[in-house]
C-alpha cells in the first residue's frame, strides 16, 4: 500500500487543511430571524451588508511599512483569508438557505450599482452562477450556461494578467479549487446539455449553439486548463522537487507568496487535477495520468503535506479519477491501492467533514468501494486493507457473489453507479443530428470494459481448481469446467496467464509517476503448463498475527485513554459539584 500513502494521522491532516481556523470559524455569524430593512424592493439589508463586507474583504491591504518598506504582513494576510473563508462558506451559505432557497440571487447586473467593482463582480458572477447550478440544475436556460462560460473565460484570464487592480486578490485554497472543479462540472453538464433531445430543439436554440461553437467547447475547456498550468509554470516547480524534494520549492513558493501569484500557482496546480479529470471522463485513461505524473505524490524523502490534501473533495477527485483511469487500463491492484488510500483516509477523518460536503463525499465513497468490489472480482488481491474487505463483505456480500459469477447484468449496474459519467466531447451536427453516433460514443467505455469481463467469464472457476492442485492434466481440467474442449481450456488458461501480467507500481516508488511500474504478475496462483500438465506453485503464505495482535493493541490503548478521560471528567464533575454544595451549605449558613 505504499505507492500513494498519505502517511497521515487526523491530526496531521486537520493541520494541514487549517481546520483548526476554517472548520467552526462561521458557527457564530448571527442573521436576524426576521428581515424587515430592505436595501432595495428585492435585496435584503443583510444581503446588502453581505455583499459590502464581501468586497472589502477581497480588496483589503495586508501590507505594512517597515524599515525596508511595506512587506506583507503574515497575521493580516491570514486573517484576510479566513474572513474571506467565513464569508464564502458560512455566510453565503446561511443567506442561501434564508432568502434564496428556490431563487436565484440577486443578477449581477443588479448587484453591479450597489458595488461598481468589475473584479469583485466577476468573483461574485462565479458564485451567481454556481447557486443557479445547484438551484436550477436541468432547467437552467441556454443563455444562463452561455454567461456563465463567459465569465469564467473572463476571470481566469484576467487573473493572470497583470492588471494592477488585480494583484490585491487573495483567495482561500477551498474557494480556488471549487472554482477550477465547478468550472469542470459546468463543462460536462454543458455537453450533455447539448446532445439531449437534439430533435426537439428550438430554431432558436440551434441558431445559438451554432453561432457559438466555442462555448464549453472541449478543446477549449482543456486550451483554459492547459494555459493555466503553462502560466503559473506549476511543472517546472513540481519538477525541481522531485529532483531536490528537500528544498520543497513548491511549499516554499506557496507559502511565501502573496496577491495573484500564489492564487496563479495554486489555480495552476489544481488545473493539473481538473485535467486528469475531463481526459478520463473523455475516455483517454493514458493522458489522464500522464496530466498528474508530476504532482507531490507523498514518498519517504519529503515530510511536506501534498499540496491536493489540503482541500479534501481536491484529493478525493484525484484518487478517484487516478483509480477509475487504473480500472480500464486493466491495472487493477494499482486502481484497488489508489482508492482505498482515499476510502481509509474518508474513515480517519469522518469528523473533520465540512456539513455540506458530507453528502457528496459519502456518495463519493461508496462508489469508489464499488469500483474496488469490481476490480477485486476481476483480479482477486494478494494483500487487501482488512477493514475495506471487511466493509465489502459487511456491505456488498450479495454483491461479490453475483461478480464472482461473471453477471454482467451486476457489472453493468455497478458501473453505472460508481464510474464517472462520459460525455460526447464534439459539436453535434444540429442539422441532421445522429443520436445513434452520440448513443454509442457514451457507452463505448462500458462496451469496452464488458468486453474484458466476457473474455474472463470462465477465469473465476478455472482459478479456484488451480488452487486445490500442486499439478493437474489439462484433460482432468477441462473436464471439472463444465466439461469444455480441451483446447478451449488451453486457450482459457493461457488467458488467466495473459489478463494477470500487467504494470504494477513498485512499493515505495519515490518517483511519484502514476504512469510508472513493472511488467509482474497480479495473480495469487503462479503457474505454467507443460507437456498437457498444468504445474502449480505452492504459493501458501504462512499466515502472521502480527498485524492482527498491532490492530488490536492499538483499539485496547485507545479504548483504556477514553476510559481514563471519561473517569477524569467525571471525577471533576463530581468535584464541582460537591464544592457548589459546600459553598451553599456556608451560604445557608
Amino acid at each position: 500500500m505504499e505507492d500513494f500513502d498519505d502517511g497521515l494521522d487526523a491530526a496531521n491532516i486537520a493541520a494541514a487543511q487549517d481546520l483548526s481556523r476554517q472548520q467552526y470559524m462561521g458557527s457564530d455569524f448571527y442573521m436576524p430571524e426576521e428581515e424587515h430593512g430592505y436595501h432595495t424592493a428585492s435585496m435584503p439589508m443583510v444581503v446588502d451588508h453581505f455583499l459590502r463586507e464581501f468586497q472589502e474583504l477581497v480588496h483589503r491591504n495586508v501590507y505594512v511599512q517597515d524599515t525596508t518598506g511595506f512587506q506583507p504582513d503574515p497575521l493580516l494576510r491570514q486573517q484576510k483569508l479566513d474572513d474571506i473563508q467565513t464569508c464564502y462558506e458560512i455566510k453565503f451559505s446561511h443567506i442561501s438557505d434564508r432568502y434564496f432557497k428556490s431563487q436565484p440571487w440577486p443578477h449581477p447586473d443588479q448587484v453591479y450599482p450597489l458595488v461598481e467593482d468589475d473584479v469583485f463582480l466577476m468573483l461574485y458572477k462565479e458564485l451567481y452562477f454556481r447557486h443557479l447550478y445547484a438551484k436550477l440544475g436541468n432547467t437552467l436556460s441556454l443563455e444562463q450556461r452561455m454567461e456563465s462560460w463567459e465569465n469564467y473565460s473572463v476571470l481566469f484570464e484576467r487573473i493572470f494578467s497583470d492588471e494592477d487592480e488585480m494583484q490585491s486578490i487573495d483567495l482561500p485554497v477551498q474557494w480556488l479549487w471549487d472554482m477550477v472543479d465547478e468550472y469542470v462540472y459546468q463543462f460536462q453538464d454543458f455537453c450533455r446539455y447539448r446532445t439531449k433531445d437534439l430533435k426537439k430543439r428550438t430554431p432558436q436554440e440551434i441558431e445559438a449553439l451554432t453561432a457559438k461553437p466555442q462555448v464549453w467547447d472541449t478543446m477549449q475547456v482543456l486550451s483554459t486548463l492547459n494555459k493555466m498550468v503553462v502560466q503559473s509554470e506549476i511543472n517546472s516547480i513540481l519538477q525541481q522537487d522531485k529532483v531536490e524534494p528537500e528544498a520543497a520549492k513548491l511549499h516554499a513558493v506557496l507559502n511565501n507568496e502573496v496577491g495573484i501569484a500564489h492564487v496563479q500557482y495554486v489555480l495552476g496546480y489544481f488545473s493539473l487535477v481538473c485535467m486528469c479529470r475531463v481526459h478520463a471522463t473523455c475516455g483517454d485513461y493514458y493522458t489522464a495520468l500522464k496530466a498528474v505524473e508530476h504532482l507531490d505524490f507523498r514518498s519517504g524523502v519529503s515530510d511536506q503535506v501534498p499540496v491536493y490534501m489540503r482541500v479534501t473533495s481536491c484529493y478525493i477527485t484525484l484518487y478517484y479519477f487516478m483509480g477509475y483511469a487504473y480500472m480500464m487500463m486493466r491495472r487493477y491492484t494499482d486502481a484497488v491501492r489508489t482508492m482505498t488510500q482515499v476510502v481509509l483516509y474518508l474513515n480517519r477523518t469522518q469528523h473533520l467533514t465540512r456539513p455540506y460536503q458530507y453528502e457528496q463525499i459519502n456518495k463519493r465513497s461508496e462508489q469508489m468501494y464499488k469500483l474496488i468490489s469490481m476490480c477485486v472480482s476481476l483480479c482477486p488481491q494478494r494483500q487487501l486493507e482488512d477493514s475495506v474487505m471487511q466493509h465489502l463483505q459487511d456491505k456488498y456480500a450479495d454483491q461479490l457473489a453475483r461478480l464472482s459469477k461473471g453477471e454482467e447484468s451486476m457489472y453493468e449496474e455497478l458501473f453505472g453507479y460508481a464510474a464517472p459519467k462520459s460525455i460526447y466531447p464534439g459539436l453535434p451536427n444540429f442539422a441532421e443530428p445522429n443520436t445513434r453516433e452520440i448513443t454509442q460514443t457514451l457507452t463505448q467505455q462500458f462496451n469496452v470494459f464488458l468486453s474484458d469481463i466476457r473474455q474472463q467469464h470462465k477465469l473465476p472457476l478455472i482459478r479456484s481448481y488451480l488452487k486445490l492442485y500442486t499439478t493437474i492434466s489439462t484433460a482432468k481440467l477441462a473436464a471439472f469446467a463444465e466439461s469444455m474442449p480441451e483446447d478451449h481450456l488451453r486457450a482459457h488458461v493461457m488467458c488467466l496467464k495473459h489478463k494477470t501480467m500487467g504494470l504494477l507500481k513498485g512499493g515505495g516508488s519515490a518517483s511519484g509517476s502514476p504512469l510508472a511500474g513493472q511488467v509482474v504478475s497480479s495473480s495469487n496462483v503462479a503457474f505454467y503448463v507443460e507437456k498437457g500438465v498444468v504445474h502449480i506453485a505452492d504459493t501458501r503464505v504462512a499466515p502472521t498475527f502480527v498485524h492482527y495482535f498491532t490492530k488490536h493493541i492499538e483499539k485496547l490503548e485507545a479504548s483504556a485513554k477514553s476510559s481514563r478521560r471519561a473517569l477524569r471528567e467525571s471525577d471533576a464533575a463530581r468535584e464541582d459539584k460537591g464544592g457548589a454544595r459546600g459553598r451553599d451549605s456556608e451560604t445557608s449558613g
